[in-house]
């Protein structure tokens, strides 16, 4: 299972925590903003199979403390519609954020899925300045962001229901088609030895 935090900015902006852009020349796409109305969300989400998991709004700020209650109490709910043969053999993957980290969490991850889970500190390692192939970084945060952003959200419940709306209407046709491109993307990826590569339509 795939899954990432974003925050979603009530101006528009959302932060995936660890883009990279990269150019030969200065882009000069960055504007100033005021940010002193600015109102945020941080949404969680998974993609496994043909099934989107979440998405589920944290309260606040996402410490160490935060996301091991989350992945402990609230994920096993996430997850009730999802074969029970699918979950047993599951990957969980993260990257490498700062609360992923957490020793709590790892220990956690060790015991709830011993031998399969990806991130920093696990049995399978999340490589540092990762290119962000996941289904989520190159599809779902892009969708959630033009739906969301069609008009500006009056509030934080309009922006919670936008996003419940867009997850919910997301097919498993659709999601077969994401997987594609995954692998796709991946070959991508090995041919250029791990280094950057153009996004274009694969």
């Amino acid at each position: 299972m795939f899954s990432d935090e974003a925050t979603f900015k009530s101006n528009g902006e959302v932060n995936r925590h660890n883009c990279h852009y990269w150019a030969a020349d200065n882009p000069h796409w960055l504007q100033p903003v005021d940010n002193q109305n600015v109102w945020k969300l941080n949404v969680w989400c998974g993609i496994i199979g043909n099934y989107i998991i979440g998405p589920y709004f944290f309260d606040g700020t996402v410490t160490g403390e935060v996301y091991l209650d989350f992945i402990e109490n609230q994920l096993p709910g996430l997850l009730e519609n999802v074969p029970l043969n699918v979950q047993a053999n599951m990957f969980f993957q993260q990257d490498g954020a700062p609360v992923h980290f957490k020793i709590s969490v790892r220990t956690f991850l060790n015991q709830q899925y011993p031998g399969r889970w990806i991130g920093r500190g696990g049995p399978i390692a999340w490589p540092p300045r990762s290119p962000d192939l996941t289904c989520l970084d190159f599809y779902l945060w892009g969708k959630l962001k033009d739906a969301v952003y069609k008009s500006r959200p009056n509030n934080p419940e309009e922006m919670k229901q936008r996003i419940r709306d867009v997850c919910a209407s997301i097919t498993p046709q659709e999601l077969s088609r994401v997987r594609k491109n995954f692998r796709k993307r991946l070959v991508k990826c090995i041919e250029s030895n791990g280094n950057t590569f153009e996004h274009k339509k694969i």
